[in-house]
């Protein structure tokens, strides 16, 4: 008896998924294909001039770090030995972390101008969706827009954030201290 109920349960079952999965493909609405273009980022960075921009600004912030570190030294001359090497290690770690940050700075400029750009390229050609090649296994080189967006950007001119003003810390000089007078 309760092979049969299980029969009959397991046919109503399959029945109920088979009449939802083609009710449910009544349902659905396909709009056709969708459009999908593939954009090489590094190739659209170099061929837009945006790398040679970019080359510059951190060609410049190197420059002025560098003179930080000069203007640095002539204060390590005026410390002891110890404190000198103390403050030139701190002095050090703070112009890597300046310069990181600089750089990283600088590439989410140029990430950004060519994210701006592929999204007015895409609107403009009705496409759904680009994706970069760097991500992709296998794709028709004619989806491929690299030229393009690279083109497009050609005569962009990117605003990097200001160029980082530091100063050499000068280290505090030991007070000494006076006695009061007494009252």
């Amino acid at each position: 008896m309760n092979s049969v109920i299980n029969r009959r349960f397991s046919k109503a079952l399959a029945l109920a998924i088979l009449a939802g999965s083609l009710l449910s493909g009544c349902d659905s609405q396909t709009g056709g294909e969708k459009e999908v273009k593939f954009v090489n980022i590094q190739q659209v960075v170099d061929e837009s001039g945006l790398a040679t921009q970019q080359k510059t600004h951190l060609e410049a912030v190197y420059k002025s770090l560098q003179g930080t570190a000069k203007q640095a030294e002539e204060l390590y001359k005026t410390m002891t030995p110890e404190k000198a090497a103390q403050v030139r290690q701190a002095d050090a770690k703070a112009l890597d972390a300046q310069w990181q940050v600089q750089l990283q700075a600088a590439r989410q400029v140029v990430a950004d101008q060519v994210k701006k750009s592929a999204e007015q390229y895409r609107v403009a050609h009705k496409i759904d969706v680009i994706f970069p090649v760097q991500t992709t296994v296998s794709y028709s080189k004619d989806l491929d827009i690299s030229k393009e967006l690279a083109a497009q950007l050609k005569n962009e001119k990117v605003t990097f954030a200001e160029m980082p003003k530091l100063m050499p810390k000068v280290a505090p000089q030991p007070t000494v201290k006076t006695p009061e007078a007494k009252k």
